[in-house]
């Protein structure tokens, strides 16, 4: 089966229509990590059985019979690169595939994919939250290490490695060829985050500081200026009282079943999340926003293509 592209009749269908419901979708690879994160979402879910490559793409081949929107998918877990042969196989049903991965297995040749690396702090952050040693460290950062491929390092911001965020921006700029670094917060559990979970305030003063670093930065902090405005504590619990994601998302657990409220399952509490995922929806929920998102992307894919052509661009 051919690779499913993006078509001019889709962009037709999105500008006129909207974002179609279903249309962003999150498949749990595997219950499985090599991993225990203190700020992971995913180690109380409760999984026992997980679909086979053969049962997911008779699952896919289902919902696109039945003329649903496959259009942009993102493969998280546990781990998903412990099952990298489910991706193989399912990527081709979606016109965008992200890959979610905490880095310590080789990356595959997947260039049509992007590849989102979770690196949360500079060396003796990732220690103390990973639990990994300081060589796993520097293998993730080889491992994405890749100009032939679409990396960009995602950095979950908590209490404990909030003040490293600086210093992770001028070491990972000067030391590796990824597309970029971005940000979002710690979703804690009901009745948890103490440590973890930065308060309101203190995550406008994190936004503030980010938004002044992007004007130097420029396109190596991932998220767009739309974005970080829309992470504040004002907007940002005006889309949550709301949260849009169920008008354009679905997502799956290991075993094909749906998760809600979203992803990061029932014990997430939605009312402190940092998760990108609300904002991203509600970027592609209102038309508006989205035309605005939308230019902006070209407008990185160009600066971006200068840069790899040999063309200088300086920062923002």
């Amino acid at each position: 089966m051919e690779a499913n592209r993006w078509t001019f009749s889709d962009y037709l269908q999105i500008g006129f229509s909207g974002f179609p419901c279903g249309g962003l979708m999150s498949i749990d690879v595997t219950y499985r990590c090599n991993f225990h994160c203190l700020h992971c979402y995913f180690s109380r879910q409760d999984h026992t059985y997980e679909l086979s490559v053969d049962e997911w793409i008779d699952y896919l081949e289902e919902m696109r019979s039945k003329g649903k929107p496959l259009f942009i998918c993102g493969w998280l877990g546990g781990e998903p690169l412990l099952r990298p042969e489910v991706i193989e196989s399912g990527r081709r049903f979606f016109k965008s595939n992200i890959i979610f991965t905490n880095g310590t297995i080789e990356l595959p040749s997947w260039p049509d994919c992007t590849f989102v690396v979770s690196v949360p702090g500079t060396k003796i952050y990732y220690q103390e939250i990973t639990g990994a040693d300081g060589r796993t460290y520097d293998l993730v950062k080889d491992h994405a290490n890749r100009s032939d491929l679409n990396v960009i390092v995602y950095f979950c911001i908590t209490r404990k490695n909030v003040s490293s965020i600086l210093s992770f921006l001028l070491e990972w700029q000067n030391d590796t060829k990824i597309q970029g670094v971005f940000f979002e917060f710690h979703t804690p559990r009901m009745g948890e985050g103490k440590e973890l979970w930065p308060h309101w305030p203190e995550r406008d003063h994190v936004l503030d500081t980010l938004l002044a670093l992007k004007k130097t930065y420029g396109d190596f902090i991932y998220n767009t200026f739309q974005m970080l405005e829309l992470m504040r504590s004002q907007p940002l619990q005006k889309i949550l009282s709301d949260c849009p994601f169920p008008h354009v998302g679905l997502s799956l657990d290991p075993m094909g079943h749906p998760k809600f409220p979203c992803t990061l399952g029932p014990e997430a509490d939605c009312k402190r999340c940092g998760c990108i995922l609300p904002i991203f929806s509600s970027i592609l929920y209102k038309r508006g926003w989205l035309i605005g998102a939308f230019v902006e992307g070209i407008k990185r894919d160009f600066r971006q293509t200068r840069k790899k052509g040999g063309s200088h661009v300086e920062p923002g």
